[in-house]
């Protein structure tokens, strides 16, 4: 029998292997064939020539990241590299990303991540919170980090909370190590990376003014241009039905997952096993408590920018007496995930500057101005259609600064009041899992999950649906009740 499944195996795995590397082939041949038919192809009417080749670029950024063409890494560093040799953007503002303090903000929580995953620091939290459930059943561990979440979502953006909990979920998913291969825990590992390092922190983006980018972008150029100013309480007010999208997403998960009534295999004993073997908390693990308390305060008094204090946070981490390793360290850190990152955020640049954003914006929006529908049907159909140049954006500040100004325009043209109309469309364009890439803290859960693109996509597709459309159907409601109808 050994030697039968011997003789089998080998060529098994080298099919796999040659259908993966034509894939792969395929899909570099598709996404460099798009690419020069838009660079070279005749002009597409309202998109000048630059812009029709950074959308070449786009583009092959997304057919290379869903077949899976080249590492994330080199994706990373090679689109911004195309928008130098074929868009002819100067070399500093091509890779002007990879200098931002959103990058470094990442950098950052990366490393703090790293941290926590290569010390039992991680290990440690992650047996508590879950302790603190009484149970090893699925749906009331990810209840319990969720809860956790909730409780430090308030002091910390979408990107460190990603980070402070991807090294959590490594920890549950280390209860089931050697049964990897059953289906039951491999829906349970992604449900938990998914639903906790990825979906969860966004979820709450949106409810706390400091939590998301998008947030402080619509804030400030309302009060810059309409001199309307909003609060952290105020914001807070404005988005209180959003807390009901938190259960909604936790049962669209569980059901999704198909995780009612199952138990983490060996969570109990993991559990014991674990406390046994962590001990007391060590000196590296109290260091690194301490470094994030003075990173949380920086944060908060706002004496630094956010980029700078994560990576002071994380330098701190290796002083001489602290401890730690940094070559026990560096094996935990992302380094693909962040050059996919620097990368992605770079074409997401490069695609406002370029007019084409505005471009695929105001292509979908103009059928609709002159329509007579009611604003309910106008703004279901612009959300919408947001989506699909939203869908490549993976940076919240893109993002944010693409959608804002033009939702604010669009308020005056429709003669609607800006503030509530604004406020849905960014609230929207916040929840957007069509494509794994289209916003970092997914793109972190799922590059950390080893699930293929097209997995994400039938999971991410449903639940933007669900989420736009209680946004759009709520919150209007809401906002009229407090005394901003639209």
């Amino acid at each position: 029998m050994e030697t039968a499944a011997a003789n089998i195996t080998p060529p098994a795995a080298e099919a796999a292997a040659s259908g993966t590397r034509t894939r792969q082939v395929a899909g570099l041949a598709i996404a460099f064939a798009v690419l020069f038919g838009l660079h070279l192809g005749p002009r597409i009417p309202g998109l000048n020539p630059e812009g029709q080749t950074v959308l070449g670029v786009f583009l092959w950024f997304i057919v290379c990241m869903v077949s899976g063409a080249l590492p994330k890494a080199v994706v990373g560093l090679a689109s911004p590299l195309l928008l130098v040799v074929f868009a002819h953007t100067k070399v500093p503002v091509a890779f002007k990303a990879f200098n931002t303090d959103i990058f470094f903000l990442a950098a950052g929580a990366f490393t703090i991540a790293a941290v926590m995953m290569g010390t039992p620091l991680g290990r440690r939290v992650t047996c508590t919170v879950a302790s603190t459930m009484r149970s090893n059943r699925v749906t009331r561990v990810l209840l319990g980090l969720m809860l956790a979440e909730v409780a430090t979502q308030p002091f910390l953006p979408v990107v460190n909370e990603s980070a402070l909990f991807l090294p959590m979920c490594k920890g549950i998913s280390s209860f089931t190590e050697g049964k990897e291969h059953l289906p039951e825990v491999k829906r349970i590992n992604t449900a938990v990376l998914y639903l906790i390092a990825g979906l969860v922190p966004l979820f709450i983006g949106p409810l706390m003014l400091t939590s998301a980018f998008p947030n402080l972008i619509l804030t400030a150029y309302l009060k810059t241009t309409q001199h309307i100013n909003i609060s952290w309480a105020h914001w807070f007010w404005l988005n209180l039905p959003l807390w009901g999208l938190l259960p909604i997403l936790y049962i669209y998960v569980i059901r999704y997952f198909k995780l009612q009534h199952l138990d983490i295999p060996g969570l109990e004993a993991g559990m014991a096993a674990m406390k046994k073997e962590l001990g007391t908390i060590t000196w590296p693990e109290m260091w690194t408590l301490i470094c994030l308390a003075i990173g949380m305060t920086l944060w908060i008094t706002g004496w630094l920018k956010p980029g700078m204090t994560a990576l002071l946070a994380a330098s701190l981490m290796f002083v001489p007496w602290s401890g730690i390793k940094y070559d026990n360290i560096s094996k935990y850190m992302l380094w693909d995930v962040l050059m996919l990152l620097g990368g992605a955020i770079s074409l997401g640049t490069a695609l406002y500057a370029a007019g084409t954003v505005t471009w695929l914006a105001h292509g979908v929006v103009s059928p609709f101005k002159d329509t007579g529908l009611p604003i309910l049907a106008v703004l279901f159909l612009l959300v919408f259609s947001f989506h699909i140049p939203r869908a490549g954006i993976v940076s919240a500040v893109a993002a944010g600064a693409a959608f804002v100004p033009l939702a604010v325009g669009l308020a005056k043209v429709l003669h609607v009041h800006v503030l509530p109309f604004s406020l849905i469309i960014i609230n929207c364009m916040q929840y957007a899992f069509f494509l794994p890439i289209s916003i970092t803290a997914f793109l972190i859960a799922w590059s950390a999950s080893g699930t293929s693109g097209w997995e994400a996509v039938k999971f991410g597709t449903p639940l933007t649906i669900i989420a736009n459309a209680y946004v759009l159907l709520v919150q209007p409601v809401w906002l009229k009740m407090i005394g901003f109808p639209l």
